[in-house]
């Protein structure tokens, strides 16, 4: 990572750490905790789009989480903190289960299997009431500490959602700037020419996935805890948690490091105000508004908006930097070309 984009990270996050000195504001705390939530799970949903894998199947795995951590709890007596553990694991063997179309589709054939399995998954939680008490849902106890991740107010979960949204993040930067991050990105250009480099890029897709499917049930079971009620309509929601991280992505700049980061920033306060400013009399105005702001910032940023001000930023710079020197024409080095050069040299 260059200099200066760590020091502008090291601010943000300060910046993030303050917002509960700055105001106590349970319903502000409220949004900032989902937009944490969204963030973590965007950049999940993201580790997949590096490899240009779309998946519309994420709120199987945030389903997974969240019934994983509420049955250990609730019927298990399980600390929620082994919980929030045993559901990255139960989350990455879902994930398995998608192994075959993964390995055997692609594009939008992919993306419906993932949907197909994310439906099936709430149908199952609905109808295996002995486990997960069906449409009722599971309730977590009211008891309050640290040790059992409930509290009376939102600075804690802030908090603690804030370092797993860090985590996420860190783990996204260091797959990006990988070995295995290069040839993702290079499989999405053309796998077919990576895979003939001798890359084996089914095993690096199987290995995204699993780790996406990881960090999306430990949000999914904290957002268990943080919410209370565990039901399969909320928590193996398609428009909650499939289909708003793959916006959240594609709107911020799918495939890059900052374009979840940034989407989820956008849209889960804007989604947030619509929804309490339009509802009663106008409810419903909320999506038309929302869909309206979609279509409009894929219009004017159609690589996301990230890639928007990337381009802003070149064209209002100085064409000559303050030495005379003109900047380097030639570009960054594309991930199949730099794959390329580094097999070469192998051999």
């Amino acid at each position: 990572m260059k200099k200066k984009s760590l020091i502008w990270t090291l601010g943000l996050v300060a910046a993030a750490g303050l917002v509960p000195v700055f105001t106590s504001d349970q319903y502000i705390l409220h949004v900032c905790v989902m937009i944490l939530i969204y963030v973590g799970v965007t950049v999940a949903w993201n580790i997949l789009a590096f490899g240009g894998i779309l998946s519309l199947g994420h709120a199987a795995f945030f389903g997974i989480g969240s019934y994983t951590v509420a049955i250990l709890y609730v019927k298990m007596d399980v600390n929620p903190w082994l919980g929030i553990l045993a559901a990255m694991v139960t989350a990455a063997l879902g994930s398995l289960l998608l192994a075959v179309p993964l390995l055997r589709l692609r594009g939008p054939f992919f993306a419906l299997a993932t949907l197909a399995f994310a439906e099936s998954l709430r149908l199952i939680a609905i109808y295996a009431v002995p486990l997960t008490n069906g449409s009722v849902g599971i309730t977590t106890p009211p008891t309050q500490g640290f040790a059992l991740i409930s509290f009376s107010s939102r600075e804690p979960y802030y908090y603690i959602v804030l370092a797993m949204a860090l985590i996420a993040i860190g783990i996204s930067i260091w797959i990006y700037y990988s070995k295995m991050g290069y040839h993702l990105r290079a499989s999405a250009s053309d796998d077919e020419a990576v895979r003939a480099l001798g890359v084996r890029t089914p095993r690096l897709k199987l290995a995204a996935l699993v780790i996406s499917a990881a960090l999306t049930g430990a949000f999914g079971a904290f957002a268990a805890m943080y919410l209370f009620v565990i039901d399969p309509e909320t928590n193996f929601s398609t428009p909650l948690y499939s289909i708003q991280p793959a916006l959240n992505g594609i709107i911020g700049g799918m495939g890059t490091v900052a374009g979840p980061i940034v989407g989820a920033i956008v849209m889960t306060p804007l989604g947030e105000w619509l929804r309490t400013t339009f509802s009663g009399t106008t409810q419903g105005l909320n999506f038309v508004i929302y869909g309206v702001a979609l279509i409009i910032i894929v219009r004017v940023m159609p690589g996301g908006i990230v890639s928007g001000m990337k381009k802003l930023y070149r064209r209002f710079r100085p064409e000559n930097r303050s030495d005379g020197t003109a900047p380097d024409a030639s570009g960054p080095i594309q991930p199949e070309q730099e794959l390329a050069n580094s097999e070469g040299g192998r051999s």
